[in-house]
């Protein structure tokens, strides 16, 4: 069976996007053979996602029949290089967790997704909000401050938070490589024009999956509301 053979659709109504800069050497060792990553400045990056998603279902199916759930995706800024083809930049998912055993079943069976069950609560309170992930092999916990004006951190490549909210802005596409060393990408819809955002301050995150890990944190995004389309799967030869 083809990698993410159905196109899908769905409204993100919540999501937060996590920014981490890491040595090139800590992560080329996880990518396979014809990706690689997207550097700046001696680092590669992370992206975190944790985003709340209504009425995923295959595209001209009604919204009624679709499935509302959490979703937290731990990936890696990439990009493929096709015969003849322009460079293509999107993320590499090395492990995600959502709160649907449906979900779950299914994307596992179609997607490369790498898909665990966990549970996520949401609690704000005063001027934090507070998401943690009980996942059995993943847990985190994190609280935001998105009523505090977003500071670059010292430790940041980046000279601005400007220049680093438009490089870590990620190329709408999910890539992965296939058996045959081809690369699987999906392209993602999106109305960039209402594609908004704010940086907002992340007082404390602790990330099991980052154990061990060489990180640190760059800009967090808190992206408003917007339809998405994930197209089937599309197959490039790559050099």
């Amino acid at each position: 069976m083809p990698s993410n053979p159905i196109t899908m659709v769905g409204k993100i109504d919540r999501c937060w996007l996590f920014t981490y800069q890491t040595p090139i050497e800590d992560v080329k060792g996880l990518l396979p053979k014809n990706l690689s990553l997207v550097t700046y400045q001696d680092c590669a990056f992370w992206n975190v996602v944790i985003s709340h998603i209504q009425s995923m279902r295959p595209k001209h199916i009604p919204g009624v029949f679709g499935l509302d759930y959490w979703h937290i995706a731990y990936r890696l800024y990439v990009k493929i290089q096709p015969l003849n083809g322009e460079t293509i930049e999107g993320l590499y998912f090395l492990h995600s967790d959502c709160d649907s055993s449906l979900i779950a079943l299914g994307g596992n069976l179609l997607t490369n997704f790498n898909l665990h069950l966990a549970s996520i609560i949401i609690k704000e309170q005063n001027s934090d909000l507070e998401i943690q992930i009980n996942s059995s092999g993943t847990p985190a916990k994190i609280i935001l401050q998105p009523n505090i004006e977003a500071k670059l951190p010292a430790h940041s490549v980046f000279p601005s938070l400007e220049f680093a909210g438009n490089f870590l802005k990620y190329k709408p596409n999910g890539i992965a490589i296939n058996s045959d060393n081809s690369a699987n990408v999906i392209h993602i819809k999106r109305d960039e024009e209402n594609w908004h955002y704010r940086l907002i301050e992340v007082k404390t995150a602790e990330w099991a999956f980052f154990k061990g890990k060489n990180i640190k944190p760059e800009v967090c995004y808190q992206v408003e509301p917007i339809y998405y389309q994930w197209n089937r799967g599309k197959n490039y030869q790559v050099n």
